[in-house]
C-alpha cells in the first residue's frame, strides 16, 4: 500500500511538469526582421508571460512600436499577431541557442512572408 502512495505522489510531481507549456525568460530580447522586398530591420521585443499567454511589443525605430495580440507558448514554438499595416501572424521556433525564428505571413491572404528573429537577453 505505501508503495502504491508513494508512487502516485511521484507522479503527481512529475506528470504537471511534462504537460505544462514550454516557458519564456521575459525582459528585453533583440531581433531583426527582413520585409518581403529582402530589406532587414533591427527590433527590440519586450516580452512577458502569464501562463501560456505571451506578451510582446515590439519596437521597430522609426516604423513605431507595434503590441502583439494572442501571444502563445507553444512546446518548442511561440505565435502571435500584430497589425504594421496589414495583419501578420508570426510563428517563431525555438532553436538551440534559445532564440526563437521563423515566417510572419500576411493573414489578408497577399501570402507576403517576412522572416523574423528573437534573441533573448544575455544572463
Amino acid at each position: 500500500m505505501t508503495s502504491k502512495i508513494v508512487t502516485l505522489l511521484l507522479l503527481g510531481l512529475v506528470v504537471p511538469g511534462l504537460c505544462s507549456a514550454q516557458s519564456i525568460k521575459p525582459g528585453k530580447w533583440t531581433g531583426t526582421a527582413v520585409n518581403p522586398d529582402g530589406q532587414p530591420a533591427t527590433l527590440t521585443f519586450d516580452v512577458t508571460e502569464t501562463g501560456d499567454s505571451l506578451g510582446i511589443v515590439i519596437h521597430a525605430g522609426l516604423h513605431g512600436d507595434f503590441t502583439a495580440t494572442n501571444g502563445h507558448i507553444g512546446d518548442k514554438t511561440i505565435t502571435f499577431g500584430f497589425k504594421p499595416g496589414p495583419e501578420v501572424q508570426c510563428t517563431l521556433t525555438l532553436e538551440a541557442e534559445g532564440s526563437y525564428a521563423g515566417d510572419c505571413v500576411d493573414a489578408g491572404g497577399s501570402g507576403a512572408k517576412m522572416g523574423m528573429r528573437m534573441v533573448p537577453p544575455k544572463e
